[in-house]
């Protein structure tokens, strides 16, 4: 998969490429984490003049469903769509790969993320009580709210 827009790029990771992972920590600050999901998934990278400043990672699951399991954008590019492009770009391969449902989580602190997925069709379909609190040793805290439960967001693809 390859987009071009009139300013950015969003394409599949090259095999030979390495990983960002200074942008994968950005949306998941467990290096132990983000290793245990990296092998199976697709990545995408967004790259604006050269440089890459978004990356998107997902699965694909045999029961049909999805899941977008990081998503991401640098400091100095969030807030100008990059995020809201690589998932919609996501949202398209995933149906091309007749995925009928896409996931995706956060943290009950991620306040843009949280509007970003209802604005792209995701509703809120679970709550996993103290799942940050379970699995990361440090607290984590955004907006200054303490990260502890994992909000579960799902979008149907399909009408079957």
């Amino acid at each position: 998969m390859q987009r071009h827009y009139s300013n950015y790029l969003i394409r599949e990771r090259h095999a030979d490429e390495p990983v960002p992972y200074n942008l994968l920590l950005l949306a998941d600050p467990s290096p132990e984490q983000i290793d245990t999901y990296l092998p199976d998934s697709r990545i995408y990278l967004l790259e604006v003049e050269g440089r890459i400043v978004g990356i998107g990672v997902w699965q694909i699951y045999e029961s049909g469903a999805g899941e977008v399991l990081n998503l991401a954008v640098a400091a100095d590019h969030q807030n100008k769509g990059f995020g809201k492009a690589m998932l919609q770009a996501i949202i398209v391969a995933a149906r091309q790969s007749s995925v009928q449902r896409l996931l995706i989580a956060t943290g009950n602190s991620s306040i843009g993320q949280i509007a970003l997925y209802q604005q792209q069709g995701f509703d809120l379909i679970d709550i996993d009580r103290d799942y940050f609190v379970r699995l990361y040793p440090e607290p984590i805290w955004e907006n200054g709210i303490q990260c502890r439960h994992q909000l579960i967001f799902q979008k149907r693809l399909s009408h079957t």
